[in-house]
């Protein structure tokens, strides 16, 4: 196991991994052109080129690919190997009238939840979307379907983390929940509904309480994205897979589960999946 995770933080920075994706012909005049081309000028058509050179490799990349890249961007971070990834003049210029991200993030605003940070990303490579309690309403459904259905991300994460306030609160008892501003009140009520606080009982150890918890509310976000059509007719193309993740801050570590894939006999796309949801049954089988 150490040996497999000292591989994955020596994976190459950004820079590298971008090289990596591009063909043999283009490697040798990849990040190093960009620096030069910071510092000497280039033009809206370099800019506009370099654009879609990228857009191009990353629209080759399969789901499971983006995953394992997600995998090893967070392994980089825990292990305290991160590149800190930050464009050059000419890539934010390149950026400057599309965007391509391969990644959607349905996380917390939590503000010691970065996600960029914590899957050691950078600009333009994923499509954020930060709630209390990550929650899927109408507002972060349909940019959720903006960017499946016209970015055309491969991977779309509903994201908890550990001490969220936010699945805290919904515990709490309804009359304090009624309390709160009419607006609070309705979010906390919508998420106290679905967290099974008769079955969370069983965890008496705080801290596996609250991880239950928060993964309950992954667990109820991600099925209530499958039962959207034009969503799952990504997923059935085998253009996109849905996965759930929890973020544990101690660590810094995230853990992938409840994976919804076209290919349901397929392995894992990677490690750290705990188990596979069919939409059509609802059922779960672990992995």
């Amino acid at each position: 196991m150490g040996d497999v995770l000292a591989a994955m933080a020596r994976t190459p920075s950004r820079a590298g991994r971008r090289a990596s994706l591009m063909s043999s012909e283009c490697a040798d005049n990849s990040y190093g052109d960009l620096l030069e081309m910071s510092q000497t000028g280039f033009s809206m058509e370099d800019a506009r080129q370099h654009a879609e050179e990228a857009k191009s490799i990353r629209a080759n990349q399969t789901p499971e690919e983006v995953l394992h890249d997600l995998q090893k961007g967070n392994a980089r971070f825990w292990t305290g190997n991160a590149s800190r990834p930050e464009a050059t003049a000419f890539e934010r210029r390149a950026l400057l009238k599309t965007q391509f991200p391969s990644v959607a993030v349905l996380g917390c605003s939590d503000s010691r939840v970065p996600v960029e940070i914590i899957f050691d990303q950078g600009l333009g490579d994923m499509f954020v979307i930060r709630v209390a309690g990550n929650c899927l309403d109408t507002s972060t459904m349909a940019s959720l379907q903006y960017a499946i259905l016209h970015l055309h991300v491969k991977v779309a994460v509903v994201m908890g983390h550990e001490g969220c306030g936010a699945v805290k609160a919904a515990q709490l008892p309804s009359e304090k929940i009624e309390a709160e501003p009419a607006e609070l009140a309705k979010v906390l009520g919508g998420m106290k509904a679905h967290l099974d606080e008769d079955r969370l009982k069983w965890a008496q150890d705080l801290r596996a309480h609250d991880r239950e918890a928060v993964v309950t509310n992954v667990k109820h976000q991600v099925e209530a994205l499958t039962k959207d059509l034009n969503v799952m007719g990504a997923v059935d193309k085998h253009e996109l897979c849905i996965v759930g993740a929890f973020y544990e801050i101690s660590s810094g570590i995230v853990d992938f589960f409840h994976e919804v894939s076209g290919d349901k006999t397929s392995d894992k796309p990677g490690s750290g999946i705990q188990s596979r949801l069919d939409p059509a049954t609802g059922k779960l089988t672990t992995a």
